[in-house]
């Protein structure tokens, strides 16, 4: 490169920079710093004129590389200058990318043991900082905004001023952005940055304190930051230091910074505890006074931002109130004709929150059903939040104090006859109070005493639809002229008596009922109450019906009383299918002869002496008809001799007329049993089955078959069966159908002692058989019929008689 002209100047400075002679290079940086100290606009203008700038931008970036403290140190302080521009930021990210970017090269120069490189390293950083373009280049890099944020604690700290003034403004700076305060507060020395920078809010020069407070109002944004500086508010008199930014000596700014701390402070409960709780809050409130006071609006603008937030909560309120001079100074400002709207409308907002209790509006008076009477108002909420305790005068005796919004007037009142004067006033805990409200005249009635409550309020009975009470008079002289009966609220009887019964409830329901007694003049007393339960409807009827089945013919019903008697009970009542079947006090019955294979419903209902209640209805069905084939067994009868008789003696009965029959005691015919099938007074069954008769010649003679079926229960009747002749050649008759010859068989005699054939087996059959007339009776035991071949196979007993010729 060719020699630079001489002397270096301002106009050439630049071609001395880019000289391979080091001495050039030097004088030229001593050039570039003079012009920076003396204008660093000025410089950045005339570097922007240059074509040359990149190839300088490229220089000073190696010069930041040099062993040198001089040349390292001058680099960062021209780049400090430069960086300024948003521009030039643009320009040198073109310039000088990857390693050779300049802001990687300063963060590393904040770690040098040269105080002067330390000192314009921080202040290039934060020129950096200064505008978006530079934040966004600094947070672009994960590594070197790490490293940043490493040295800000020792930079907080140092001994020299500049540089702790350098690394507030990288705070605040960087505190513009919502990214970087994350960035800051998740960083691993986030709680010894925030202690560092709460101790600057004291330092002794006024832009580093400004710094320092700008950024802790943008940290108190977050949870976590707020966290952290009250962590350490008290310790480092957090409030203290704010309040003496706002003192006049600071000047309009600091004092603008400070109400931005303290604002971003309140917000939070625990600030704003934490403001107000400080000794220094009273002077805090001197300061926001002088701040209203100045002509400046901002100043203005920002001490009223200050105290609407003070004024949000209660507590802030009465403290507020106690600085007479700064309420009254918002009141000035709110008439001044040229006030501005923003600023106007912080002042209102905080003179509502300031206001005193307004005159309230008169009570009202109402009288109540029972006779007394009720006295109520309008409540007051005012802006301020505070609590207003609510006084009802009666001239100048207090009746009430309290936070409701009602009262009723005492007996003492009401007896006297008196005319009340009632008047309502307000007032709240910082002794702010209101006028007195209108008075409202109100001339009371001398209202007799009221009568006490009934004794021993009992439930004497209780159905499912009805419950009966009874009670004892009040005591006292006043005696009731009546009783009323509520349900909850409702009104339900009105009685003389001492008891009563209330109706129309529903079964199975909870009840609260309360009785009143009523003095002269309709004076309602107090109530006596009493909770009651009505019983399920079912309770009353009789209860566990059960209906068995028996057979074909007969159904086993059987009930319980009820569980809840309906009075006194008269008889049970038996209904099947509708019909009355059985009437009595006993609480089991069996119906008999009934349809084979029919369904039955039965219903039980309990009669009583306060009405009917019928049970839940069941049905059954009897049992179907089943069909054995016939199958004879031969049995050998005691005697077969005796069981001979002459023709002439069976045709002489078959002579007589049906009346002069022989008959079986107890014998039972009815047109709803089959026709070979008679019942015995014993329960037990009579089986009439087919005759067969034999036309061969030299035999006259006359069979009757009984058959027992297997599986068959006593008192069940056996099925028809088909007569069965072993005898290809015989002819088959129909089973005896009529009464006559039913009689003519059994009168008849088959045989010559009473025979019994019991199946002891279960199901089982009794055959009982009379003997003739004046025959010789068997007292012995009868004889039994074996239970194997009982249901094994049917059983056939044979009787034969034979006729003479």
């Amino acid at each position: 490169m060719a020699c630079c002209p001489s002397p270096c100047r301002r106009d050439n400075v630049l071609a001395w920079l880019l000289c391979s002679d080091p001495s050039h290079v030097l004088e030229a940086l001593g050039v570039l710093c003079a012009l920076a100290q003396e204008s660093r606009r000025a410089l950045v203008e005339q570097i922007l004129r240059e074509s040359s700038r990149k190839q300088c931008a490229v220089v000073l970036t190696t010069l930041l590389r040099s062993p040198d403290p001089w040349l390292c140190s001058s680099a960062a302080y021209i780049f400090g200058a430069l960086l300024e521009n948003e521009a030039l930021v643009q320009e040198l990210q073109e310039w000088t990318p990857g390693d050779n970017n300049p802001v990687g090269l300063l963060a590393q120069l904040l770690a040098r043991d040269d105080p002067n490189t330390v000192m314009y390293s921080a202040g290039a950083v934060a020129s950096l900082a200064e505008s978006s373009e530079g934040r966004k280049w600094l947070l672009k890099r994960d590594d070197i905004c790490r490293q940043v944020l490493d040295h800000l604690p020792q930079l907080l700290e140092n001994i020299r001023d500049s540089t702790v003034n350098s690394a507030a403004l990288i705070l605040a700076r960087l505190c513009l952005c919502e990214v970087a305060c994350q960035s800051l507060l998740s960083h691993s020395s986030a709680a010894d940055t925030i202690k560092r920078l709460v101790q600057c809010l004291g330092h002794g020069h006024t832009d580093t304190a400004m710094n320092a407070a700008f950024a802790v109002g943008r940290l108190c944004g977050s949870e976590l930051g707020r966290t952290l500086i009250l962590a350490e508010a008290r310790e480092h008199k957090l409030v203290s230091s704010l309040q003496t930014l706002l003192c006049k000596e600071a000047g309009p700014d600091a004092g603008q910074t400070a109400c931005f701390a303290l604002s971003c402070l309140a917000t939070d409960t625990d600030g704003h505890t934490l403001l107000l709780d400080s000794p220094s809050f009273p002077s805090v409130l001197d300061g926001l006074f002088q701040l209203l006071l100045r002509k400046e609006p901002d100043c203005a603008w920002f001490a009223a931002m200050t105290v609407k937030v003070f004024v949000s909560r209660p507590s802030g309120v009465l403290r507020v109130r106690q600085h007479r001079l700064l309420e009254q100074q918002l009141q000035s400002l709110s008439s001044c004709p040229f006030l501005g709207l923003e600023l106007q409308e912080e002042v209102n907002g905080c003179l509502r929150k300031l206001q005193r209790l307004p005159k309230p509006f008169p009570v009202r008076v109402n009288r109540l059903i029972q006779g007394s009477y009720a006295v109520t108002w309008e409540p007051c909420v005012p802006e301020s939040g505070l609590e207003v305790t609510y006084s009802l005068l009666n001239k100048d005796s207090i009746l009430y104090c309290g936070p409701m919004c009602h009262m009723t007037i005492p007996p003492s009142l009401l007896a006297s006859g008196k005319t009340l004067f009632l008047q309502l006033k307000l007032s709240t805990s910082d002794g702010d109070t209101s006028p007195c409200s209108e008075p409202a005249v109100f001339e009371t009635e001398k209202v007799r005493q009221r009568p006490g409550p009934p004794r021993e309020l009992l439930v004497i009975g209780c159905t499912a639809t009805q419950v009966r009470l009874r009670w004892i008079a009040p005591e006292g002289e006043v005696k009731p002229k009546k009783y009323r009966i509520f349900r909850e609220n409702v009104l339900l009887e009105t009685t003389g008596e001492l008891g009563v019964i209330v109706g129309g409830l529903s079964p199975g329901t909870h009840y609260h009922l309360r009785v009143c007694a009523v003095g002269p003049g309709d004076m309602l007393g107090p109530g006596a109450e009493v909770q009651v339960h009505t019983v399920e409807f079912q309770d009353h009827a009789p209860s566990t019906l059960s209906v068995a089945v028996l057979g074909r013919h007969e159904l086993h019903i059987s009930w319980g009383a009820p569980v809840v008697p309906l009075g006194r009970l008269f008889n049970y009542e038996v209904r099947i299918n509708g019909s009355v079947a059985y009437l009595g006090t006993e609480r089991v019955y069996t119906a008999r002869r009934l349809s084979v294979n029919t369904a039955y419903t039965c219903v039980v209902t309990a009669i009583t002496s306060r009405g009917r209640c019928q049970s839940r209805p069941i049905t059954k069905r009897t049992a179907r008809c089943q069909y054995y084939p016939n199958r004879q067994v031969p049995v050998q009868t005691a005697n077969p001799a005796k069981a001979i008789k002459e023709p002439s003696e069976v045709s002489g009965k078959v002579r007589k007329p049906p009346s002069s029959l022989g008959r079986l005691p107890g014998l039972l015919h009815t047109p709803s049993q089959p026709e070979d099938v008679a019942q015995a007074t014993d329960g037990s069954r009579i089986l009439s089955g087919p005759t067969h008769h034999n036309h061969k010649k030299g035999s006259n003679s006359k069979k009757r078959t009984v058959e027992p079926v297997a599986g068959l229960q006593s008192g069940q009747r056996p099925q028809k069966t088909a007569d069965t002749n072993e005898n290809p050649g015989s002819v088959s008759h129909k089973p005896v159908r009529s009464r006559a010859e039913l009689d003519l068989l059994t009168s008849h005699s088959l045989c010559q002692k009473h025979t019994l054939l019991r199946a002891k087996t279960n199901p089982g059959m009794v055959l009982p058989w009379k003997a003739q007339k004046g025959e010789q009776q068997d007292k012995g035991r009868f004889p039994l019929i074996n239970s194997h071949s009982m249901f094994a196979t049917p059983l056939t007993v044979t009787f034969c008689t034979e006729q003479k010729r």
